[in-house]
């Protein structure tokens, strides 16, 4: 498995590392620190271009070193891009499983927000989007998975299930009732076969909620290990697409890691809110 990291120097940054080495370890891969110098779209004059590039390297450096430092056998690498920087990590993801950012931010509704980063590459990326809170530590049990009842979420079940296997955690499937408690249970039953049609060791369980999809999400990412929501994308679609309400509420108000999973559909919503 390959890990792309995008790094800043922050504690957050350091927090996204720390993670991202430890799947890159469990799935044999490798981590690449990716520093983006951002040239706020081309207005930066080469003479500050150079002197942002020389700080790049100078951090950089200092990061790839106390990331071998937590890595043992995992290889590591770190690259020096310009661009804008989300944008860039969303070009430079596609050769990789996952691409993983840290946050300083968490909160609750009415509280801190993320800000608009973590929107923007979850929004980009073709490929898994890891967000990683600097205060993530602590006991957390649990892989949850919202169900929004979408054409082609099995790809975010399997997801939140391989995640429920290399943990050894317990998998919830959740789904909110709160703006259409009409639409049915099936998209959660459905769900629920799958995920105990994948195997996973540690139990599969349901959980119903009243709340808002995102508020729920949200409240629930305070003692999970991973959140792991499913942004729909139509097939053949290229470049940004907005995420859907409770992915976005999710990441403006997160409390632990998630994961922002996507998946093609080209069909209506099925029915219901994640």
């Amino acid at each position: 498995m390959r890990v792309l990291i995008g790094i800043d120097g922050s504690i957050a940054s350091r927090a996204a590392i720390a993670w991202g080495i430890e799947r890159a370890r469990e799935g044999g891969g490798d981590v690449t620190l990716l520093f983006v110098v951002d040239d706020e779209w081309g207005t930066v004059g080469a003479s500050g271009l150079a002197e942002l590039r020389s700080s790049a390297a100078t951090l950089i450096e200092h990061e790839l070193v106390s990331a071998r430092a937590i890595a043992d056998a995992v290889p590591v690498h770190a690259e020096v891009a310009v661009g804008a920087p989300m944008l860039t990590l969303a070009i430079e993801a596609k050769d990789y499983a996952v691409v993983v950012i840290g946050t300083h931010k968490v909160g609750v509704f009415n509280g801190l927000a993320l800000g608009s980063r973590a929107l923007q590459l979850a929004a980009l990326s073709p490929v898994p989007v890891a967000v990683v809170p600097a205060q993530s530590g602590g006991q957390r049990t649990g892989i949850i998975v919202g169900i929004g009842g979408e054409a082609g979420e099995d790809v975010v079940v399997r997801a939140a299930a391989a995640e429920s296997i290399r943990t050894d955690e317990p998998l919830v499937l959740v789904r909110s009732f709160a703006h259409s408690a009409a639409a049915g249970e099936w998209p959660l039953d459905r769900a629920t076969r799958l995920a105990e049609s994948l195997v996973s060791p540690a139990g599969v369980s349901q959980q119903r909620s009243g709340a808002a999809p995102g508020e729920a999400l949200a409240v629930m990412s305070g003692e999970a290990v991973l959140t792991v929501v499913g942004r729909p994308t139509a097939a053949g679609a290229h470049g940004y697409r907005p995420l859907g309400r409770a992915s976005a509420d999710l990441l403006m108000n997160l409390r632990g890691p998630a994961l922002i999973v996507p998946f093609q559909n080209g069909h209506e919503r099925a029915g219901g809110e994640v």
